[in-house]
């Protein structure tokens, strides 16, 4: 199954306002929308690099760059023409969740709708394990065998729209997994951000458009991924929200704004590594 890259529905439908879309975009628009968001890499980055630690050199042409968020796997130094994202799995240094937070991204909502039988149904079935990461697990490589459908990003659907049409993007597979993950008791949030593609619309490695999940495992929020099936030190984070589109007013203009201008794999000791 190739990666549910592509194109961030949620994010264009944050480009067109109510009545454009009543009608979705054509697929030539949506192709060209893509095309704008596209970051490109300033070398290829190949799969060691992807499964370790890469640090990132990133400027913006706005006169106020979007600031990225600071995760327990993003760590963020900004100084005058720009920002330094070291990305790991455990690179970053992030506050733990209030209480309130934790309730917040346990409930459903409009988009993820945990609330469901039919979600739950679905999250009874393959939420099993006694750890948050083997339910997280179980759920994640579920979604992506059951999401095996036509891509079409040209729509941004609920999770139950999502289960039963079992098609869509990397959105599509967010919403899903994070309200399975909920309906099993996990808080999750829906992060997107930019991941690193060989290949994608005729351009080869870039970064393009991206959705997936953080659950909290009772010490800090964890990536899964359903659309590429594993987090990597490839995925940028550049907003955290809870699934509704209009949360991300203005990350496509910080998108097209950003550049990045160096990416450096680093090597960690041994020591260093086992500790």
């Amino acid at each position: 199954m190739r990666p549910r890259l592509l194109l961030l529905s949620a994010m264009l439908a944050a480009a067109f306002s109510p009545v454009q879309a009543a009608e979705p975009p054509s697929h030539d628009e949506a192709r060209a929308f893509l095309r704008s968001l596209l970051v490109a890499s300033p070398y290829r980055l190949n799969a060691n690099a992807l499964s370790g630690e890469i640090r990132y050199r990133l400027t913006s042409s706005a006169p106020q760059p979007w600031q990225p968020p600071q995760t327990g796997e993003q760590s963020i130094v900004v100084d005058g023409d720009g920002m330094q994202l070291s990305i790991c799995a455990d690179c970053g240094n992030e506050a733990p969740p209030s209480a309130d937070t934790l309730t917040h991204h346990l409930a459903a909502n409009a988009w993820v709708r945990s609330d469901d039988p039919r979600i739950r149904s679905f999250a009874r079935l393959h939420g099993r394990g006694r750890s948050v990461h083997a339910r997280m697990t179980g759920l994640t490589e579920a979604v992506r065998k059951h999401m095996n459908g036509p891509i079409d990003y040209r729509h941004y659907d609920d999770a139950v729209t999502a289960l039963e049409k079992r098609s869509g993007d990397c959105t599509e597979f967010a919403v899903l997994l994070a309200a399975v993950a909920r309906a099993r008791g996990i808080p999750t949030r829906i992060v997107h951000g930019i991941a690193y593609s060989g290949r994608l619309v005729d351009r080869t490695h870039v970064f393009s458009p991206h959705a997936w999940v953080q659950a909290w495992d009772g010490a800090r929020w964890t990536s899964y991924d359903a659309g590429f099936g594993q987090f990597g030190a490839g995925h940028i984070v550049l907003a955290i929200g809870d699934g509704d589109p209009a949360s991300l007013r203005g990350l496509n203009r910080a998108t097209r704004q950003l550049r990045i201008v160096d990416a450096a794999q680093i090597q960690r000791s041994r020591e260093t590594a086992s500790n």
